[in-house]
């Protein structure tokens, strides 16, 4: 195991949180298998991620749990990146990771407040995924996501101006139905800053 990238981006996003959002966005990094063994508790992935990145074997560890509750566990992943892989993998590398996953919520690694909440998410992607047939559902379900988010753009005033005229465009929520009204503020607010404008 000599892949630590995902290990190394989990130690920066520990150390730095604010860009937890910008790598929701990206695709995962090289090296899940090692991020995941270190998180399910494994001694010795745990022992050769410290030696390779040069980083006590507890930090590892942590950094690994962050990762998963970050960016695996977001709100409106899908099934494969809450599994810690890609549409590209095999049922085999799914259910390993659904496996590591689920041994990471062990008692004696994760906190029980955790658990509950966490194993729900990992059994319902795995749940999805697990037979050819739901997969192929689910294939095409998430084929329809994506093009809503290429296709199906809606648009919305980003403010009035003094005359209350619509002034300049955002978009509007993700059509994700996970991702909820949470991501609305976002462009509004980038649109207020950008122009100078004050809501208040």
């Amino acid at each position: 195991m000599g892949d630590w990238a995902a290990l190394r981006l989990a130690l920066d996003l520990h150390q730095v949180p604010w860009r937890v959002r910008l790598v929701r966005e990206q695709p995962l990094p090289e090296g899940m298998l090692a991020l995941l063994n270190v998180a399910a508790g494994e001694v010795d992935a745990e022992a050769a991620a410290a030696e390779g990145l040069g980083r006590p074997g507890e930090a590892v560890r942590q950094a690994a749990a962050f990762f998963i509750e970050q960016i695996l566990l977001a709100p409106g992943a899908d099934s494969y990146r809450v599994l810690g892989a890609g549409p590209a993998a095999t049922s085999a590398e799914l259910r390993r990771n659904m496996a590591l996953l689920m041994r990471w919520l062990h008692p004696d690694v994760a906190r029980e407040d955790e658990q509950a909440v966490f194993a729900a998410r990992i059994a319902e992607a795995w749940n999805a995924l697990k037979t050819p047939e739901r997969r192929t559902a689910y294939d095409q379900e998430r084929r329809g996501w994506l093009n809503n988010l290429t296709n199906e753009v809606e648009w919305a005033p980003a403010f009035e101006d003094a005359t209350g005229q619509a002034a300049g465009l955002v978009r509007r929520a993700s059509p994700y139905p996970e991702a909820g009204p949470r991501r609305r503020r976002l462009p509004r607010l980038l649109a207020f800053w950008l122009l100078g404008r004050q809501k208040y």
